[in-house]
């Protein structure tokens, strides 16, 4: 699959790293706010397989699926992905709708003029403001009362969302010219350099990520499918570390979804399309978490089901368009995936219509 260029050259396709960690400090300041709002701890420490004698440990580091499910407890403890540090609670699901609503756009400009909007509606908490300055962008984010945010929990949290996201939206890593924040060098700015990779300035007049202006013109890449299983996983996309290398699951996938082929294909065609091995294959997208059977999967599932929510197309059809020359070997597979036969699949969207 080709490479998407841009007039930049300064970026390349997302990828994040499998092998990482963060400070506990994300996690000790998390807990000292939850506590704050009354959620009682050991819920967390236990949905997050925190260790409290490990937290103690200023210089310790946990995986980044902990942190994440930590973030989870608290959300939904206290329903509040403002982790009630605003003076308006975002109930959980707000970001989830602001993301379908991005989804639309046909820019990244447009994705993000879309979510101002959207967040504006919502509630006046948290301000966005997009100004375009000659050859820069700046996405500056404001809190309504920043001093309900003392330590800049929710700040930090904000400035690295916005950047992940919409780089999630484009495929691409959008490189950050620079970081602005309205408060000093935190003693943990260390870990700034795994959150923003860029040069992070501090006692700025607001807080602010600053893009070349040519990515507003990068189109959105990704399909309703895919953002269905990115919200599964959120919060863990934000705190994994990002690379500026290929990344080969989200490359496989789009060729999947993009042949026109009526039957199933193999890693080896796949492989050969990349200029590499099969076993090659097979190893970057282990390494990155992923397999070619489970990506196959859930392309074929997907166009299987977009099949059988249409009418007037029999079983047969759908498995021929789905890639399978023989229905038996067709519902086998689909019962694998969703745990029923099409057929009942079908009966179940009737019976919702």
């Amino acid at each position: 699959m080709s490479q998407k260029t841009t007039n930049t050259g300064q970026h390349s396709p997302l990828k994040q790293e499998v092998k990482h960690t963060v400070s506990s400090h994300f996690a000790r300041v998390q807990l000292d706010n939850a506590r704050r709002l009354g959620i009682d701890e050991e819920p967390l420490l236990t949905a997050s397989r925190l260790s409290p004698n490990l937290l103690r440990q200023s210089g310790a580091r946990i995986a980044p699926q902990q942190l994440a499910k930590l973030y989870q407890a608290i959300w939904r403890a206290n329903d509040d992905e403002y982790l009630g540090l605003t003076e308006q609670p975002s109930r959980v699901g707000v970001f989830s709708l602001a993301c379908e609503y991005m989804l639309d756009a046909k820019t990244l400009g447009e994705a993000l003029k879309r979510a101002m909007h959207f967040y504006h509606k919502v509630s006046d908490s948290v301000r966005f403001d997009l100004i375009v300055e000659q050859s820069q962008l700046k996405f500056s984010i404001q809190l309504k009362q920043p001093e309900l945010d003392p330590n800049h929990l929710l700040i930090e949290l904000l400035l690295l969302i916005w950047h992940r996201y919409p780089s999630w939206l484009v495929g691409e890593v959008i490189p950050l010219e620079a970081i602005h924040f309205t408060y000093g060098q935190p003693d943990h700015s260390a870990e700034y350099r795994l959150l923003y990779p860029g040069p992070c300035h501090y006692n700025q007049s607001s807080n602010t990520l600053v893009w070349p202006s040519a990515v507003l013109d990068w189109p959105i890449r990704r399909t309703k499918s895919q953002l269905k299983a990115y919200l599964r996983e959120i919060p863990l996309p934000w705190f994994r570390k990002q690379r500026y290398l290929e990344n080969t699951t989200d490359q496989v996938i789009r060729f999947l979804e993009d042949s026109q082929q009526e039957s199933l294909i193999g890693i080896e065609e796949v492989a050969k399309h990349f200029n590499l091995t099969s076993r090659t294959l097979r190893r970057r997208l282990t390494a990155e978490g992923s397999s070619f059977q489970s990506l196959k999967d859930q392309v074929y599932r997907d166009r299987a089901i977009f099949w059988l929510s249409q009418e007037n197309i029999t079983i047969a059809e759908v498995s021929q368009r789905s890639g399978y020359t023989e229905p038996g070997a067709f519902i086998r597979a689909f019962k694998h995936w969703t745990g029923i036969s099409p057929g009942d699949y079908r009966k179940r969207l009737v019976k919702a219509r």
